[in-house]
C-alpha cells in the first residue's frame, strides 16, 4: 500500500498528492492495482479533486479528528465550470475501483444568486461518484452544498454520515445508493422562501436506488414554503431503460415541516413511475414525524402520494430488515459483513 499524509498549509495539497501518485504509476514505480492511503491532517483545504486511477483510495483524516475539523471546500459551479465533471469539488471518474472516504468533509461553499436565474448555472455539486463498475464507501462524512449537492452512480454506501442541501441535493442514477444512520437536512435556500426537495431519482430501470435506513430528515425552519423528501422529473415509463422514481425510506424520522405527501410530483402533474411495491418506486416502512416540541410519533400516511407504498411487515422481514439483506446481492456483500 502506498501511504501519503498531507497537511493544509501546502496549497493544492490532496491535488499535489494525486498528481504525484499518478507519476508514480506512469513511470512504473507503482502498479496500477497497488493501494493508496492518504491520510489529511486537520485543516481548510481549498481546491477541487479529481480522482480516475484505477488503484484502490481510501481517504481519511487523522485519527481522532472531527469531521468538522478536516474540510475540503471551493466555489464552484455550471455557471463557472460547464458540465458535471467540471462544476463539482470532488470528482470520481469511471476507472475508479474501490474508493472509501472516512472522517472529513466536502463542502461546495457556492451560494445560489438571483441574478443567476435559472437552476442550471447554480448546479453545484460537492461530491460526484461518476462510476457504474466501482464501490464508494462513505464514513463519518459531512457532504455540504445548496443545489445538487451529492451525485452517484453504480453503488454507494453512506454510513453514520450527513447531506446537507436545498434542491434535489442527493441525486442521480445508482443501482444501489445505502445510506445507512444518517442525517438529511433540507437547508434554506440563499435566494429566498423557495421549496426544498431532498432526494431525486434517476434510477436505471428495475435497480434498487435510493435506500435510506435508520435515517434523520431534518430542514431548516422556513416561512412559507415547503420541504418534501423526493420529487420526480415525470420522466420515467415503462418503455425506459432509466430515470425510475426507486426510494425506500426504512425506519426514517422526519421533522415535521417535511410535507405529508412525501413526494412532490407538480400536484399530480408528472407521472411518478413506478407505483411503489415491495422492491420499486417510492416506499416507507415505520416512518416517524418528530414535532417542533421534540414529540415522536408514527407518521400519519392517510395523505402520501398515490403513488407511494407502505412496505408490509412481509416486504420489511424479507427484504429490508437488516443491512445485508439490502446489500447482499451487490458489490458490498463482503464489506458489510466485516462493519460493525
Amino acid at each position: 500500500m502506498l501511504e501519503l499524509t498531507v497537511n493544509a498549509r501546502s496549497p493544492s495539497a490532496v491535488t499535489a498528492a494525486l498528481k504525484k501518485i499518478k507519476e508514480m504509476i506512469t513511470t512504473g514505480a507503482v502498479s496500477k492495482e497497488t493501494p493508496v492511503h492518504i491520510v489529511l491532517e486537520p485543516g481548510l483545504y481549498t481546491e477541487t479533486i479529481r480522482y480516475n486511477l484505477s488503484n484502490p483510495l481510501i481517504m481519511e483524516s487523522m485519527p481522532g479528528t472531527r469531521a468538522e475539523s478536516c474540510i475540503i471546500q471551493a466555489d464552484n459551479c455550471e455557471a463557472y465550470n460547464k458540465g458535471l465533471a467540471n462544476r463539482a469539488l470532488f470528482v470520481f471518474g469511471p476507472n475508479a475501483t474501490n474508493v472509501s472516504l472516512k472522517n472529513f468533509t466536502v463542502a461546495n461553499t457556492h451560494v445560489k444568486t438571483i441574478e443567476e436565474g435559472s437552476t442550471l448555472p447554480d448546479s453545484a455539486e460537492a461530491l460526484v461518484w461518476n462510476n457504474t463498475s466501482g464501490t464508494l464507501f462513505c464514513e463519518g462524512m459531512k457532504i455540504q452544498g445548496h443545489q445538487n449537492t451529492l451525485f452517484v452512480k453504480g453503488f454507494s454506501w453512506f454510513l453514520n454520515s450527513s447531506v446537507s442541501g436545498d434542491v434535489d441535493f442527493i441525486y442521480g442514477e445508482p443501482d444501489t445508493c445505502f445510506f445507512e444512520n444518517c442525517t438529511i437536512e433540507a437547508v434554506a435556500d440563499s435566494r429566498g422562501d423557495f421549496d426544498s426537495f431532498a432526494v431525486n431519482s434517476r434510477t436505471p430501470a428495475h435497480k434498487n436506488g435510493f435506500i435510506f435506513s435508520g435515517c434523520r430528515f431534518l430542514a431548516e425552519r422556513r416561512k412559507k414554503s415547503a420541504v418534501y423528501a423526493c420529487r420526480t422529473d415525470g420522466k420515467g415509463s415503462p418503455s425506459s431503460e432509466k430515470d425510475w422514481d426507486s426510494i425506500a425510506f426504512i425506519n426514517c424520522t422526519f421533522q415535521d415541516i417535511y410535507s405529508p405527501e412525501l413526494v412532490w410530483d407538480d400536484d399530480m402533474n408528472r407521472e411518478v413511475y413506478p407505483r411503489g411495491s415491495a422492491k420499486a418506486g417510492i416506499r416507507e416502512y415505520s416512518s416517524k414525524t418528530v414535532f417542533k416540541n421534540g414529540t415522536v410519533s408514527c407518521a400519519d400516511t392517510s395523505r402520501r402520494n398515490i403513488k407511494a407504498y407502505t412496505l408490509t411487515e412481509d416486504d420489511f422481514f424479507s427484504g429490508y430488515a437488516s443491512r445485508y439483506l439490502i446489500l447482499h446481492e451487490t458489490p458490498f456483500a463482503k464489506m458489510q459483513q466485516e462493519k460493525p
